[in-house]
């Protein structure tokens, strides 16, 4: 079983314009591929659905290597390989929308979130789909060691489901006390069981992490929405700022006008002044003395 990112693609789509750089999607296409991951999200949805009842048949077959083993192992890798390649869309999504600008980066932002919620519900129901049967594969590993050993406690049958029974050395200890057909033939059960908890613990921890994966992307574009709300704000104190300036500036306008106005003013008064010092210093005096004269 092969991690998730190694997986070969499935219906990999790369969009061209984000290789060569920040272009983005036209709205058009966008809704098309987030419909496009929706219909391969309710395809994987199908196969977490037969994964299950391979599981559950593969528990009750006898033949260990026979075809229901081959058939999980199978769904186990074709699900993994679509988680690959829908988480990669979604994140396409992601930087697309993250590049939006203008009235369409909301709509985007919306359907981006809506699409990685419908896909994190469902590796969070395919997570504990497979936590499920890692606990009745233990379950029969401990019965299957009862019958090997029916004097066995507790705390030997606890040891038996987390032993390493693919470890030779193990096979051997269990068989010293009994060493019937029957007996090997069930511990034989019991290895097989132990091959597969360990893949379905290690699909546990590859869905854990995606889920993980998923998680971070929203709150990354968070971070993204935040950041635009934030220099939003701080355009709108600006602007206000700026308001406030011109209020300022046209007040010390009209204060600049007034004053001006009365500068005029006494300008005026001062050369009435003058003129009349003048008319009552000057001509008035010549005046009255021709009239004696």
């Amino acid at each position: 079983m092969q991690p998730y990112g190694q997986q070969p693609q499935y219906q990999q789509e790369v969009p061209q314009q984000q290789q060569q750089g920040p272009q983005v999607l036209e709205t058009r296409e966008f809704l098309s591929r987030v419909q496009r991951i929706r219909e391969q999200v309710q395809d994987l949805r199908r196969d977490v659905g037969i994964l299950s009842e391979l599981h559950a048949h593969a528990l009750n077959s006898p033949d260990q290597q026979g075809q229901a083993k081959r058939q999980v192992d199978s769904m186990v890798a074709e699900t993994q390989m679509k988680n690959t390649s829908i988480r990669n869309q979604i994140q396409q999504l992601k930087t697309d929308t993250e590049h939006t600008q203008g009235a369409d980066f909301g709509l985007k932002k919306r359907q981006f979130e809506t699409i990685n919620g419908e896909y994190k519900n469902l590796v969070a129901s395919y997570l504990e789909e497979e936590k499920v049967y890692q606990e009745r594969y233990r379950q029969q590993i401990a019965r299957q060691y009862r019958i090997v050993n029916e004097n066995a406690s507790d705390q030997e049958v606890e040891a038996a489901m987390n032993a390493d029974w693919g470890n030779e050395g193990v096979f051997q200890s269990a068989l010293a006390t009994n060493r019937t057909g029957q007996a090997t033939r069930v511990l034989g059960a019991v290895r097989a069981r132990h091959n597969e908890l360990q893949q379905i613990e290690k699909s546990i921890v590859e869905l854990a992490q995606l889920f993980q994966d998923l998680d971070t992307l929203v709150v990354q574009q968070g971070e993204v929405i935040q950041a635009t709300v934030v220099a939003a704000d701080q355009a709108h104190d600006h602007l206000e700022q700026g308001n406030q300036e011109v209020i300022k500036g046209i007040e010390h306008a009209g204060r600049y006008r007034r004053l001006k106005w009365w500068c005029l003013l006494v300008a005026v008064l001062i050369i009435i002044a003058i003129v009349l010092g003048v008319v009552l210093g000057v001509v008035l005096p010549n005046i009255n003395k021709n009239k004696t004269s």
